[in-house]
């Protein structure tokens, strides 16, 4: 079986993160996204995978390159007009053929698991057409699916109004057989209107995940799926490399790659990522959930809470960064600050596309682009996105001429 993975798409609502890399190139518990998308389908046994691309494909293919590396075979398939995942795969159906079912996989999609075993597993007990349904926390940004007492889809309502959502979703993972293509063809790359129809011919079989599952729509969703990712771990792993001078604390279990200094007076308490050739000064102290990618600089004292840094950053003496994401090659100044909830405690409200959404939660800090500089003293109110490549120079009280 070949895996379809769809990941073209630019994604402008994870602005600014999607500003400078593709959704899939988002860095999760220290791995991107299509990482362990890839490392899930190859310990499933699924090692042909034609990956759609288009926006900022370079970034994939330059770390990807054919797969060697992650143990799979990957081509690549350019989707020149971005126009929807029916014509996505209708791209890829002269490498695809027709002898065997395609698993057709979104790749912005996150599960605490391997959610391609459960697919796979119902779909040679039943040998039909399926997909993987789960119950979000919200249903109302995806389409909703109804099912019968036999696990079959009987109804896909694309656009749920508002009040009327039911609980399963689509979970971005589909086992189909070469007869879509026909539908394709039919339906002129319409695959809403494809899932329909499979549906109203047989119903579509169903296969329910239960385990955590997130499509990271939005900004704030990059931690909730980095907490998902990060319960995962059990016990610390620290690299036989790592430097730890004078006396480091550490409790719960923490990942600590290659070629990293900690100095005395840190404390890690996991879970937590620290990732290769990073440098964490005097007194610092990383709090649970934060991740730090790798050639990351973290000055004295300074405090890092559930955030995570792509990498390439420098944290100045004395910061505070709490339930925030700073992208690649940022520097933050000494004394840096993101507030990270509004002083009533009410839900913090952002400002994605030119209109403001409620994240309803009470603790949100910033999202900082690549290549920001932050100067010294700034302080940052909850909600704060910085566009990447943005300077904001130091907060000074007096100037060199009085």
């Amino acid at each position: 079986m070949k895996a379809v993975i769809l990941a073209a798409n630019q994604s402008e609502r994870l602005s600014p993160f999607t500003e400078t890399r593709p959704k899939p190139m988002i860095r999760i518990a220290g791995k991107y996204i299509l990482e362990t998308t890839i490392e899930f389908l190859r310990e499933v046994g699924v090692r042909d995978i034609l990956l759609v691309v288009n926006y900022k494909q370079d970034m994939i293919q330059d770390y990807f390159s054919y797969g060697d590396r992650f143990g799979v075979n990957i081509e690549y398939v350019f989707q020149e007009s971005v126009e929807g995942i029916g014509h996505a795969l209708k791209l890829c159906q002269p490498i695809l053929g027709s002898d065997s079912p395609l698993l057709l996989v979104y790749g912005d999609v996150l599960a605490d698991g391997n959610i391609f075993r459960e697919a796979m597993k119902t779909h040679y007990e039943t040998g039909e057409d399926l997909a993987v349904v789960t119950l979000p926390q919200s249903s109302e940004e995806f389409g909703n699916v109804y099912l019968d007492h036999e696990m079959k889809i009987r109804r896909l309502i694309e656009k749920p109004h508002a009040g009327h959502t039911a609980n399963y979703v689509f979970a971005g993972v589909f086992v189909l057989s070469s007869e879509i293509f026909q539908a394709l063809e039919k339906y002129q790359n319409n695959m809403e209107q494809c899932y329909q129809a499979l549906i109203q011919q047989n119903g579509l079989q169903a296969t329910l995940w239960e385990k955590g599952w997130i499509d990271i729509i939005y900004p704030w969703h990059i931690l909730e799926a980095n907490k998902m990712m990060m319960n995962l771990l059990q016990e610390a792993r620290i690299h036989h490399t790592v430097v730890m001078k004078g006396q480091v604390h550490i409790e719960g279990p923490v990942i600590v790659e290659e070629n990293v200094t900690i100095e005395s007076g840190t404390i890690l308490k996991g879970p937590c990522f620290i990732g290769r050739n990073s440098y964490i000064g005097n007194n610092a102290l990383i709090r649970e959930y934060s991740v730090l990618g790798p050639d990351s600089v973290i000055g004295y004292g300074s405090e890092l809470k559930n955030s995570v840094l792509f990498g390439a950053t420098t944290i100045g003496r004395l910061s505070f960064v709490g339930d925030s994401v700073v992208g690649e090659n940022v520097k933050l100044g000494s004394g840096t600050t993101t507030v990270n909830h509004l002083t009533d405690f009410s839900f913090v409200e952002y400002n994605v596309e030119k209109r403001m959404v409620n994240t309803r939660l009470k603790k949100i800090g910033s999202f900082i682009g690549d290549d920001v500089t932050v100067g010294a003293r700034q302080t940052l109110a909850p909600g704060t996105s910085v566009g990447s490549g943005k300077i904001i120079p130091d907060y000074l009280t007096l100037s060199s001429q009085l």
